[in-house]
């Protein structure tokens, strides 16, 4: 009922923005296509600070895996790619810029000229999950819009768009919260007042950005600031460029900041098995049967949503074997050790490369289980939220092979 709710709101929210006309002088009058040539336009009040030149990131799987790869993913972004080229990670600084983000597909950046900043904003396609180029930001369409809330100071936005404006915990931790690094190295990060997220409620949000010194008081959200002009806005690229990739750069930075934990933070067993029995999606139908192989070999089960953000950290920076299933809480394989396995289970319609590629980058050693599917699927949307059955007799080879 909830998720009917959400997307009756969503649609009646882009209707509205489309038709009723409202403040149509705050809708950009064009685009700049690249933050880069802004410096040199003085009406956009733009500096510009490069920090990662550009490089060619590779990525080697297992062509099984890779082969393996859920047609629903290969629609929106194609099988991963043996190379990707990383284009240089910038941040941009904007005096009166605009940040306009709404709805959960786009995020509109705006300079004080007027026009979109397309490397730096963001869109997905309404109907599926591909990113599309900067013309085709749906703010070119709106005719509703919110006049924008002033900030004093400088304000930087994380808002990374897609899965994070949903609060997604691994979109929050790989697209969003990296932005800060950029900014760091930049050597902005002691001018910023305010930092601009989608939920300052959600915990892991705030205890995350406590570790880089940035208290809740410094935080905004879309809720209260969907539309805002800031004294000087900063922006970055995209963490991931708008491909698949994480770069060479991204483990360091969040293994630098929450490593090593405070003495009083938890610690665990090295062999842990990350149960989804908490989740809407891909819960595993048999989990006890496969606890009954796992708990023997000295595996412990726990449920990442009972833990804090710092917990999550202890759990995974401290493990040598993990096993889980496909899902957002894997976004903190980026927190384990070199040389640590992974066994990740896979509804059959359903295998995402986001562990494999951090697995490769971490020096990780990883292992992948297609797993029986709850129902047949015709989407995506449909994909993700089934659960799963694992072969337990599968499962123990895999383990032997693994440990």
């Amino acid at each position: 009922m909830q998720a009917l709710l959400t997307k009756a709101r969503r649609r009646a929210g882009r209707l509205l923005r489309e038709w009723l006309p409202r403040n149509r002088h705050l809708r950009p009058t064009g685009l700049h296509w690249h933050g880069r040539t802004l410096p040199a336009e003085p009406a956009t009040g733009a500096n510009y600070w490069p920090v990662v030149p550009a490089y060619t990131s590779e990525l080697a799987l297992n062509e099984d895996f890779r082969t393996a790869v859920s047609v629903y993913e290969s629609a929106a972004h194609g099988k991963p790619r043996a190379t990707e080229a990383m284009p240089e990670a910038f941040v941009l600084s904007l005096r009166q810029g605009r940040v306009y983000a709404d709805n959960w597909d786009s995020v509109a950046v705006i300079a004080a000229d007027d026009r979109l900043v397309g490397d730096v904003s963001f869109q997905h396609q309404r109907q599926g999950w591909q990113m599309l180029g900067p013309e085709f930001n749906n703010i070119f369409a709106q005719s509703y819009f919110r006049p924008p809330v002033a900030v004093a100071g400088t304000v930087l936005s994380l808002l990374a768009g897609g899965g994070a404006a949903m609060g997604n915990y691994y979109h929050w931790l790989i697209d969003s919260l990296p932005r800060l690094h950029l900014v760091q190295a930049a050597g902005l990060l002691d001018t910023v007042d305010y930092v601009l997220v989608y939920d300052r409620r959600s915990r892991f949000v705030l205890d995350a950005l406590a570790g880089l010194g940035i208290g809740p008081e410094r935080v905004l959200d879309v809720r209260t600031h969907c539309h805002l002009r800031a004294d000087n806005l900063l922006v970055t690229t995209p963490v991931r460029s708008g491909g698949r990739h994480a770069p060479h750069w991204l483990r360091p930075f969040l293994q630098a900041t929450y490593l090593p934990l405070p003495g009083s933070v938890r610690r665990f067993g090295p062999r842990v098995f990350i149960s989804r029995r908490d989740a809407q999606m891909r819960r595993l139908l048999n989990e006890t049967e496969a606890e009954a192989v796992l708990h023997p070999l000295g595996f412990e089960t726990h449920t990442l949503s009972e833990l804090s953000f710092l917990e999550k950290v202890s759990l995974f920076s401290g493990a040598t074997a993990i096993v889980g299933t496909v899902g957002a809480g894997m976004a903190n394989l980026m927190f384990a050790p070199s040389g640590a396995a992974l066994l990740e289970l896979h509804p059959r319609n359903f295998v995402e490369p986001e562990s494999a590629d951090t697995a490769y980058r971490g020096g990780l050693r990883y292992h992948w289980l297609p797993c029986e599917s709850s129902a047949e699927s015709s989407t995506y949307a449909q994909a993700r939220y089934l659960d799963l059955r694992v072969d337990v007799a599968a499962l123990a080879q895999k383990l032997a092979l693994m440990l």
